[in-house]
């Protein structure tokens, strides 16, 4: 194998292409990631960088603060639209394509979107960048926050505006915030903390 390919520049695509390089130092690998940011933590997000405690440096990944040390070719802020296995090519949003001997898909998940969501003061909470749109619309100071979703990110969502002193609603289709991950009476303990600030 010659070229191997990483859709994905995030946490997973960045360990598969440090495995990838240990593995071979004189491999090419090529990073392709829809974000213009080399990977970041995203857990802080919701919480130290949604809070303005940690700025964007603090949220880069140990191994992505020196770019160039993995040797990596990284083709940040253009996401891939489709791959031909057959073709064994990566074409992307600009119009190019990447060739590739070998293929790693690390895309990660999307938000579900509901209508609406393109909305003046809707945001949803997924990368860097709609981490800083929601942060600037809490430094605003609204009258009003409504969170939809009561999993760990909405949790951390209302929680953080509520650290900055903001109103907020939560909406959760479940009985219990973090339904999914704990038990009914852990999440009725949940809801009582949040009630209780």
């Amino acid at each position: 194998m010659q070229h191997v390919v990483i859709v994905g520049a995030s946490l997973a695509g960045l360990q598969a292409a440090q495995t990838l390089r240990r593995a071979d130092e004189n491999l090419a690998i090529t990073m392709i990631g829809a974000e213009r940011h080399l990977p970041y933590d995203r857990p802080p997000l919701s919480k130290h960088y949604l809070a303005g405690e940690w700025d964007e440096d603090k949220l880069r990944l140990r191994a992505a603060a020196d770019p160039d040390a993995l040797g990596l070719t990284w083709r940040l802020g253009i996401a891939a639209t489709a791959v031909s296995v057959e073709e064994r090519m990566v074409s992307l949003a600009d119009g190019s394509s990447v060739e590739f001997d070998g293929l790693v898909i690390a895309t990660g998940a999307s938000p579900r979107l509901l209508p609406g969501a393109d909305l003046d003061g809707v945001h949803v909470l997924r990368s860097l960048d709609d981490a800083t749109a929601l942060r600037s619309r809490f430094d605003a100071a609204p009258s009003h926050v409504v969170v939809i979703g009561a999993g760990f990110i909405g949790a951390e969502v209302a929680a953080t505006a509520r650290e900055r002193g903001l109103s907020v609603s939560m909406i959760e289709a479940a009985d219990t915030p973090l339904a999914r991950v704990l038990p009914p009476e852990a999440g009725a303990q949940i809801t009582e903390l949040h009630r209780a600030h």
